[in-house]
């Protein structure tokens, strides 16, 4: 094998080791890789909810929503903190069809403890806290913020 050859492979493997080893922000309670930055464009809503919170539970069919239509990413985060099996079991009695994740989000948001439940917290596609929300959201409200948040910014940019 030329020299040549060579150093293209090694600077082949050597890239993927890198990608492979770069840990996801969070991970969502099915497994999958959660990251702030998003490189296809789509940005982000963490909604941090309780299981006792009427308002919470009033919006969880207008987060489903907006999750299934793909344009903005959705992912929820139990205000009480609960991990496990009975994270699992709230998510089920609750009907959430988005991904959940166990860890806190907030510290990484640079963002302390929410003034209210719900609390819906809006990320461009380059990982930055852009918005905050309190109080029971709907999927074509927070569509319309989204794309006035995303407009502000391409205009800005």
């Amino acid at each position: 094998m030329n020299s040549t050859i060579r150093v293209t492979l090694f600077f082949t493997l050597l890239s993927l080791f890198v990608v492979a080893c770069q840990r996801p922000d969070f991970q969502a309670t099915d497994g999958k890789a959660i990251n702030l930055k998003d490189n296809s464009g789509r940005w982000l809503i963490i909604n941090v909810w309780a299981e006792w919170c009427g308002p919470c539970r009033a919006e969880v069919p207008e987060l489903n929503a907006l999750s299934s239509a793909g344009d903005i990413r959705v992912v929820g985060h139990d205000f009480d903190g609960v991990q496990g099996q009975p994270l699992l079991n709230k998510v089920k009695k609750m009907g959430i069809n988005f991904p959940i994740i166990a860890e806190n989000p907030l510290p990484l948001l640079s963002s302390g403890s929410p003034k209210a439940l719900p609390a819906t917290y809006i990320i461009n596609d380059e990982g930055k806290l852009v918005d905050t929300l309190y109080g029971s959201q709907t999927n074509e409200g927070l569509s319309l913020h989204v794309k006035k948040l995303q407009q502000k910014t391409k205009s800005h940019g």
